[in-house]
């Protein structure tokens, strides 16, 4: 089976709204056994809806439509959907009913606008909502099966999974031999990858990808296969390939974080972890805390952002300035006594958009405090002020990482 996927709204057409969706059903759908081959988005205009969903349907077997069931006059996947069934609309008043309890529960009237969500195509069925007001709505047309479904992530993610893939897997021609992997890699370019793995990338099966973010690449493979179990032979083959030639740069597996892999080694060494921050204002002791069980070993952190604040909070000289190796490692020093942690991380950068006092933008500062010294790296790192801030806390967490090694 093959799946089309439409967002539906404005706001993704202007960028407004980023369509997360998109991204979220595919990686779903996929290892679902259900390739998405298509995504499109479509403004919130009938005439327009009508159309995508008409070619949608005759691209894929399944058609997720995201978007276009709330309550105001520009929600019109209903009416599209009708449209393409040449059917009218009718209204489950158990649903409207349903939806006035959720108002009165938060101390509300229903506005009469949400009646309108308890409409769907005639001979269509309603998608129970567990999470929003709006229902989705199943249908079949031209030879196809077409969810709508909200547009609001967390209800959309919650009706894929919950109730629209166990719906399609109940289909005796949803392909159970497709198989992914990600293999999570820290600390190499990417264009160094490509050059270590251009015989990976391109063979056919298991097929690879690149997928670079927050400092960090993912190398995915797409096994596919009549037998199950080849598929995950052939992933094997390829992880046990990417580990030989990458060794400690690869850090996990899956959905594993960097910054639980790194608290899972603080937890099994029995270690506690400080931290001082100037330029990631926290970004980096909340990563560590993100992590269930993290006050197992995270003892606390100093965000010391003002110039000042490093020399009267953490008693650091900066005649070196304030991004400087000196006082990076001075940082990470007094953090450490402080908080009388086994190891401590500190972070300076300039993270832009302007140099400070002569250091260029992207210059960042690293340094890991623990028994025998204080290791510092120096980086110079691309991008925008989000990313260079994203990058520092990545390479910040994997130099702890590679000490625990």
């Amino acid at each position: 089976m093959k799946a089309v996927v439409v967002g539906v709204g404005d706001e993704l057409l202007s960028g407004l709204v980023v369509n997360t969706n998109a991204s979220m059903i595919g990686e779903l759908f996929l290892a679902a056994g259900v390739p998405v081959v298509r995504s499109v988005c479509v403004g919130d205009v009938e005439d327009e809806i009508v159309e995508v969903l008409r070619d949608a349907c005759r691209s894929g077997d399944v058609v997720v439509v995201t978007g276009g069931l709330g309550p105001t006059q520009d929600d019109r996947t209903r009416e599209a959907m009708a449209r393409l069934l040449e059917v009218g609309l009718v209204r489950d008043e158990a649903v409207v009913d349903d939806i006035r309890e959720r108002f009165r529960r938060f101390s509300r009237e229903m506005p009469e606008a949400n009646a309108k969500q308890g409409d769907h195509p005639e001979g269509t069925t309603l998608i129970p909502n567990a999470w929003g007001t709006a229902p989705g709505i199943r249908a079949e047309l031209d030879g196809a099966i077409v969810y709508a479904i909200p547009g609001v992530p967390g209800e959309a993610r919650r009706m894929v999974v919950d109730q629209i893939l166990p719906d399609i897997g109940r289909r005796p021609d949803v392909a159970a031999s497709i198989r992914t992997r990600e293999v999570r890699c820290v600390g190499v370019p990417e264009s160094s990858l490509a050059d270590m793995f251009g015989d990976l990338a391109e063979a056919e099966n298991p097929k690879m990808a690149f997928l670079p973010g927050g400092g960090e690449i993912r190398l995915r493979f797409v096994a596919s296969d009549d037998d199950p179990s080849v598929c995950e032979r052939l992933l094997d083959d390829a992880e046990a390939i990417v580990r030989e030639r990458l060794a400690e740069v690869v850090y996990g597996v899956g959905d594993t974080t960097l910054e639980a892999v790194v608290g899972g080694m603080l937890r099994d060494r029995g270690l506690t972890v400080a931290v001082a921050e100037s330029c990631t204002a926290g970004m980096l002791a909340a990563r560590i805390a993100n992590v269930p069980g993290a006050s197992d070993y995270l003892r606390g952190g100093v965000v010391g952002y003002a110039t000042d604040a490093k020399a009267s909070v953490l008693g650091v000289d900066l005649s070196d300035g304030p991004v400087s190796q000196r006082t990076t490692s001075d940082m990470a020093a007094s953090v450490r006594s402080r908080f009388a942690s086994d190891v401590a991380l500190a972070i300076t950068c300039v993270a832009g958009p302007d140099p400070q006092d002569g250091v260029p933008v992207g210059t960042t500062i690293i340094a890991l405090a623990h028994a025998d010294n204080v290791e510092v790296r120096e980086l110079r790192l691309p991008g925008d002020r989000a990313q260079i801030r994203q990058f520092a806390t990545t390479f910040a967490l994997n130099l702890l990482r590679l000490h625990l090694l």
